[in-house]
């Protein structure tokens, strides 16, 4: 089963499409699209678009689940109203589930856990990378 951990981040998801190999482990796929952008949160047209984006990004690599590292609803760390919105188009998504990891539950993952990173990911994926691999690896 494949995995895409999701990051939301101003008016973007970042995207990591990770999968058991052979041994067990954690791999990385390497794919084409890592970042869907959402240009416009009050037009009806860009909300559509970037659903449509999703969908076919999760049919072009056969995702089962996304994952997303959820964000505070209020006080300082707050996320914003659009990302709000790009995590419900993701939820939208049909044929795939769609469930949340904690900040708190993958930073205890990543220094207990896990094995490290894979070569040449990107920094902005990282935070991605570590969602997918909690749920692939945590059930």
């Amino acid at each position: 089963m494949r995995v895409c951990g999701c990051e939301i981040s101003a008016q973007e998801v970042r995207l990591a499409v990770v999968e058991l190999n052979g041994e067990r482990n954690v791999e990385l796929l390497r794919i084409k699209t890592t970042r869907i952008e959402l240009k416009d949160d009050t037009s009806e047209a860009d909300l559509r678009s970037f659903l449509a984006a999703l969908q076919e990004f999760s049919q072009e690599n056969t995702i089962g689940t996304f994952v997303i590292k959820t964000r505070a609803k209020k006080g300082r760390m707050a996320g914003g109203a659009v990302s709000f919105k790009i995590e419900t188009l993701i939820q939208l998504v049909e044929g795939c589930n769609a469930r949340f990891v904690s900040p708190i539950a993958l930073s205890n993952f990543a220094k207990k856990e896990l094995k490290g990173y894979p070569e040449k990911l990107p920094v902005y994926l990282r935070n991605a990378f570590l969602s997918a691999a909690y749920a692939l690896t945590k059930g």
